[in-house]
């Protein structure tokens, strides 16, 4: 597959239209989400896909090179899959970024639940490793430790994600992200496959976009397995306790799905993301209406169900 020409990443602005394009890298973790937890923050007229009492859900951990918004970080809380037939998608519970613009477009216009946050980058590890080197920097290339081995010589790099809303600060959580540099395998120079995929999601649902939208995310990137983020909360101090009920519940269920067992992590990297514009779906209920209102002629897209006149006054 041929690699995406400059010219078609230069930087565009959200203004002239989609699709709008994203370079960068990202990490893209899949957890296995308890659906109990998954149906609290997703609508409630939406099905929620599960085998077993759980679904599909975890996060996408980005760091953006050039973007409508420029340079900024983002989380995407992914609650789980949703069933809207004919198709299924992920389900975003929260989307975290460290951009006014890209958190402002992510609400009017794609209907996300947006919000603002800072993103603290941190370093823990012995005295031998090279000095501060930021998350995106670092992702642990593909392999891990035999079963049951630990090495005290590993060093990991987090970033603290901490919510902001005027001068109100909220701690949500820290990811932990495992360098295994020190396996020796970065040395081996293997980046994984150059490959096309697309991320389709469903959105909407909310006070600015009150319909539910379906818009797709289509990604150019080398994909290589990697070893998954260890996911904690950030401690509240006094001054940051959550101001309602309603906030508290919502981010402990968002902390249950960052922090549901692992099954697969991804590093995307030379990434050239394209996402389109959303579009309006109908829920499964409407839909239903629709075909029992115009009954048969609903299957025949062709045809159109007899007109009936409006009553006189």
């Amino acid at each position: 597959m041929s690699s995406s020409s400059s010219a078609e990443l230069q930087p565009r602005k959200y203004a002239d239209g989609p699709p709008w394009i994203f370079t960068g890298r990202a990490l893209y973790q899949l957890h296995l989400v308890k659906a109990e937890v998954a149906r609290r923050i997703i609508p409630s007229e939406l099905k929620v896909v599960q085998a077993f009492g759980y679904t599909l859900g975890g996060f996408y951990l980005a760091k953006y090179d050039t973007s409508p918004a420029g340079v900024f970080d983002e989380l995407v809380v992914l609650a789980g899959i949703v069933w809207n037939p004919p198709t299924s998608c992920a389900w975003a519970a929260r989307v975290i970024v460290n951009s006014k613009e890209a958190c402002d477009h992510g609400i009017e216009e794609v209907g996300l639940p947006s919000r603002t946050a800072l993103f603290n980058s941190s370093r823990v590890s012995n005295e031998k490793r090279e000095s501060q080197r930021l998350w995106w920097n670092i992702l642990p290339k593909i392999g891990g430790r035999n079963k049951g081995e630990e090495r005290s010589s590993d060093c990991y790099h987090a970033v603290d994600i901490v919510e902001t809303d005027g001068s109100f600060r909220r701690p949500l959580c820290n990811i932990e992200l495992l360098n295994n540099s020190v396996l020796g395998i970065q040395d081996k120079g293997w980046v994984g496959p150059l490959m096309k995929m697309s991320l389709p999601s469903f959105s909407g649902k909310t006070k600015k976009q009150p319909d539910l939208l379906k818009y797709s995310c289509r990604l150019n990137c080398r994909i290589r397995p990697v070893s998954p983020a260890r996911i904690s909360p950030l401690q509240l101090t006094a001054e940051e306790e959550p101001r309602s009920t309603e906030t508290q519940d919502l981010g402990t269920d968002v902390m249950s799905v960052l922090s549901g067992k692992p099954i697969v992590a991804l590093a995307f990297e030379n990434m050239a993301m394209y996402v389109d514009a959303p579009t309006v779906v109908l829920a499964r209920q409407e839909h239903a209406k629709i075909k029992e209102a115009h009954g048969l002629f609903s299957w025949f897209p062709r045809f159109k169900s007899p007109s009936v006149p409006a009553p006189s006054t």
